[in-house]
């Protein structure tokens, strides 16, 4: 029994040492604890970003809070817009080889109508040259047209029209002007506006020969036009394949030449017109010159202006 109380006894003493040694070890580390840091916190490795302050102020305090950027938000698929790309110009050689091209069809397709209208009217062709240097020729002519042989003339008298248009276009081109960026149309729009004012001019005779009792000298006269504008379609063509094929150095020679022969041609038919209407000159002069200024001048001198001084 005592032996047991002395073991016990040892023991005893032996936890009270090892109470007080740990006691010793657990005292410097008391101060660390009462500094208000948890030793088991982790510490961030990585430096947060500066946070602008209107961000700031909606600030939580949880470190995993997303905090959006400032600004507008950027479109999550913006939209391309896609145009198409503009068609490059032509180059000027390109230009050149399809006006060249233009002028050869043109042309051959003129000289093609004049040969076919050789072939099937070649005795009426004949027949307005003489026309245009012998009055009583002319005057049989009508006498013809009246009984309904006009048509070939009326045929000639397109042919003239698209000659007149050809040359308006080549002159037109020559002093930079341009109606159209596509040549077919501006040699249509040519031909369109030089049948219009011929046609205008017929009409306008039509209505004198209807108001006034000058039936047959107005239709002699606007026969008289025909007749002349025949011959002068003749002389066109042949200016118009100088003008498309000749050097540059000589153009305005040939264009000197073109103007000749037409103001020759226009004089001729003016006097021709004075002598169809001689009986009325005296009386009703106020009316010739009206109408000689109105349908005959103005015309000529509206062109002109159109092609020198624009």
């Amino acid at each position: 029994m005592g032996g047991l109380l002395a073991l016990w006894n040892s023991r005893r003493v032996n936890s009270i040492g090892v109470a007080a040694a740990a006691l010793i070890l657990l005292v410097p580390s008391l101060p660390a604890a009462q500094d208000g840091r948890n030793p088991f916190e982790l510490s961030p490795r990585l430096s947060l970003p500066d946070v602008e302050e209107d961000s700031a102020a909606t600030d939580t305090g949880n470190p995993f809070d997303l905090v959006a950027p400032a600004g507008p938000p950027a479109p999550r698929n913006p939209e391309i817009k896609k145009t198409a790309p503009k068609e490059a110009p032509a180059p000027p050689a390109l230009l050149q080889s399809r006006y060249r091209a233009f002028l050869l069809i043109t042309n051959i397709g003129i000289l093609l109508l004049l040969a076919i209208l050789l072939t099937l009217f070649r005795g009426q062709a004949g027949k307005a040259y003489r026309a245009f240097l012998n009055d009583n020729l002319l005057n049989q002519l009508q006498r013809e047209r009246e009984a309904g042989g006009g048509l070939p003339y009326y045929l000639y008298y397109a042919f003239f029209m698209v000659n007149a248009g050809f040359f308006l276009f080549l002159l037109a081109r020559h002093y930079g002007l341009t109606f159209s960026g596509n040549p077919w149309h501006g040699l249509l729009y040519c031909i369109g506006g030089v049948a219009g004012i011929f046609l205008a001019k017929h009409l306008l005779l039509g209505y004198l020969a209807f108001v006034f009792p000058i039936e047959k000298e107005a239709r002699l006269y606007s026969f008289t036009i025909i007749i002349f504008s025949i011959i002068l379609g003749f002389f066109l063509l042949l200016i118009n394949l100088l003008l498309a094929y000749a050097p540059a150095d000589t153009v305005q020679w040939i264009l000197y030449a073109a103007y000749t022969g037409i103001g020759i041609t226009y004089l001729f038919r003016s006097l021709r017109g004075l002598f169809i209407g001689n009986r009325f000159l005296l009386f009703h002069k106020f009316h010739f010159l009206l109408y000689i200024c109105t349908v005959e001048i103005a015309p000529v001198l509206v062109l002109a202006k159109l092609l020198f001084f624009s």
